[in-house]
């Protein structure tokens, strides 16, 4: 059986993701294909990460995180998923699709203080069961790129995950432009990234872009 190929959308807030990654989950199902959908941070395929998932996001805590120990907790998330998750899947399915990985990752944790290099550094541990290099870890990564603002209101204004909100959202729109400009630099350094535009495009001519790109 050959190796599940491994796809991740990422971008900044309110870009859809989440509805991208369901719509092309749903269709590669119809295909025929066995399909295993996730996410990071934190996903319902590991109980534990939900649970540190809602210590590093939800608002109730972010005043009690620390920089660094906010990014470990992130790390600790993305290294359950990657070794409990992701590793058994890649023998026994087609094709794994993800909501966010280490793009994200970077360009938030850098957003949040913490130096690139760390963030580089625990990245290439992380993934170091998959792949020498993590830039590789993904076969493709579909980054979908729109109204920075625009999302982050969409997002803030949809049904909240925690009560007390999204730490990162909450932190405004310095910090979500800061984001995407470390997403725009670093995205550059992923093998197969593909960019898509989803400003004034409705879902379906997105999903037929994705589609397209991926050859699927």
């Amino acid at each position: 059986m050959s190796k599940a190929r491994y796809i991740v959308l990422e971008g900044t807030e309110g870009v859809g993701k989440t509805t991208q990654t369901v719509t092309l989950v749903n269709y590669l199902k119809k295909q025929g294909y066995s399909v295993l959908q996730t996410k990071e941070p934190g996903t319902p395929l590991s109980p534990l990460t939900m649970k540190l998932r809602n210590i590093m996001l939800n608002a109730e805590y972010d005043d009690q995180l620390t920089v660094p120990s906010r990014e470990f907790v992130s790390q600790a998330i993305r290294s359950i998923h990657l070794e409990q998750v992701i590793m058994p899947a890649l023998d026994s399915h087609d094709f794994i699709i993800q909501d966010r990985g280490i793009l994200s990752g970077l360009a938030y944790g850098e957003a949040c203080g913490n130096n690139f290099e760390l963030l580089a550094q625990l990245s290439e541990v992380i993934s170091c069961p998959l792949t020498n290099n993590f830039y590789e870890l993904y076969d493709d990564t579909i980054y979908l790129r729109g109204n920075v603002l625009k999302g982050l209101e969409t997002a803030i204004n949809s049904k909240q995950e925690f009560e007390a909100g999204d730490a990162m959202e909450q932190k405004g729109n310095e910090f979500i432009l800061r984001v995407a400009d470390n997403m725009q630099f670093m995205s550059q350094s992923f093998s197969n990234v593909n960019e898509i535009n989803v400003d004034n495009k409705d879902i379906d001519v997105v999903f037929n872009e994705i589609i397209k790109v991926l050859n699927v």
